[in-house]
């Protein structure tokens, strides 16, 4: 029994030893294979790959993407005309000398009205009120008056007289050219006539000389308008004062109304001795507001002849244009005298300048559309600047609506972001 317990361990053993040999050598060259330096290489070329793949990918991604680099924009000739824009072609011209001067926005004193009532009365009606604009001829005030309602009757009655008057010597003239009345009857017609005539218009100049037009004098029918007196505006303009309300007792030396014409106004320049000279009426003059959002262009009005007994300066009249009311009197302002003319320079309207990502661009036209374009700047004079680099003669740029396209850009950026 012992030997033959002995035989199977042994046995056990050998087969054991034997199974195992099998599963060594069906697994080793698997293992073997599978981490070989061949193997490993070719992982690596494979990452290699993959990686460079990766790398390849996000390069053309950032290459599609905007890059901080700015892009042409193409617009058509309806569309630049929609958007205000206007281009020009770039070229060489003198810059203006110009001498710069402080200044303040005042009325145009020609255009300027202040509305007094010629009768004393009553205010019964107010039609006009404070920054309204009213047209030349329109009733700002009724007023009702006795002293008007007077001198209406006596012109009434003048005017009746005369009609009658009339009506008498047509019927005298042809009753002494039948032969039927006496000369000295026709005589009498025609001298009640004259003097009817003569009361008629008397009549009418003292309501004249109290302010009621003729118009108005010839169209009172009844006794209802004889107190009732409009006063109207002698020009076109806003109302910039109204000191009158219903109810209120009016006399001839009390403004009631303040009118002026905004249109047009004035700047008063300060200038030095030494200037003077170099300024004649008629010199264009450009305008800015002390913030350098608004501008205009003016022209020398008249230049005073005597010098300030203070200050020992002379005195420059500048009228500008207001009729798009851009301007308010009272606003500060700095003013540039065009006096001379400088050398050749290549040069351009301030307008057309933008700044983008810190830099001062110009838009310029390409093939591919209007393309922003650093440069560098020169001179200013004249609301124009000179431009030293980033523009040649004879390319084409946006001279104004550039900020649409500064606004179109950077829209465009971001819908790109997003």
């Amino acid at each position: 029994t012992m030997k033959i317990l002995a035989y199977w361990r042994y046995f056990a053993a050998a087969l054991a030893g034997a199974v195992l040999v099998i599963l060594t050598q069906w697994f080793w060259p698997h293992s073997e294979s599978a981490s070989s330096p061949e193997a490993a290489h070719a992982h690596e070329e494979h990452a290699e790959e993959a990686g460079h793949e990766h790398t390849e990918g996000e390069t053309e991604k950032a290459e599609d993407g905007h890059g901080g680099e700015a892009h042409a924009i193409k617009l058509t000739e309806a569309q630049l005309k929609a958007s205000g824009i206007t281009l020009q072609t770039a070229t060489q011209a003198p810059l203006a000398s110009v001498l710069r001067l402080p200044g303040q926005l005042v009325l145009n004193a020609d255009r300027e009205a202040r509305v007094l009532s010629p009768i004393t009365g009553m205010v019964r009606e107010v039609r006009a009120q404070t920054g309204e604009r009213v047209n030349v001829g329109a009733v700002l005030a009724v007023i009702e008056s006795q002293e008007l309602a007077e001198a209406n009757a006596n012109y009434l009655a003048a005017r009746e007289r005369r009609a009658l008057a009339e009506s008498t010597f047509t019927r005298e003239e042809t009753l002494w050219q039948k032969k039927i009345s006496a000369e000295q009857d026709y005589l009498q017609a025609r001298k009640d006539l004259a003097e009817a005539r003569i009361e008629e218009r008397s009549a009418l100049q003292k309501l004249l000389a109290l302010g009621v037009s003729e118009g108005d004098a010839k169209a009172i029918k009844g006794s209802s308008a004889l107190a009732r007196y409009s006063l109207r505006a002698p020009i076109a303009g806003s109302i910039l004062e109204r000191t009158l309300t219903v109810g209120e007792a009016v006399s001839d030396d009390k403004p009631l109304f303040r009118l002026a014409d905004l249109s047009s106004l004035w700047i008063d320049l300060s200038v030095p001795v030494s200037d003077l000279a170099t300024i004649k009426r008629g010199q264009r003059v450009v305008v800015k507001d002390k913030a350098g959002a608004v501008s205009g262009e003016g022209k020398v009005l008249f230049v005073q002849p005597e010098l300030a007994a203070e200050s020992r300066t002379g005195s420059v009249r500048v009228a500008i244009d207001n009729s798009r009311g851009q301007w308010r009197p009272g606003m500060f302002v700095t003013t540039e005298l065009v006096t001379g003319q400088q050398g050749q320079v290549l040069s351009i309207p301030e307008g057309a300048l933008q700044t983008l990502e810190g830099k001062t661009v110009v838009f310029v036209a390409d093939a591919d559309g209007l393309e922003p374009r650093e440069v560098t700047l020169g001179r200013r004079s004249a609301g124009r600047v000179e431009v030293l680099t980033g523009l040649k003669a004879g390319e084409r740029f946006a001279a104004s609506g550039s900020f649409v396209l500064k606004a179109e850009l950077q829209k465009g950026e971001a819908e790109h972001e997003h």
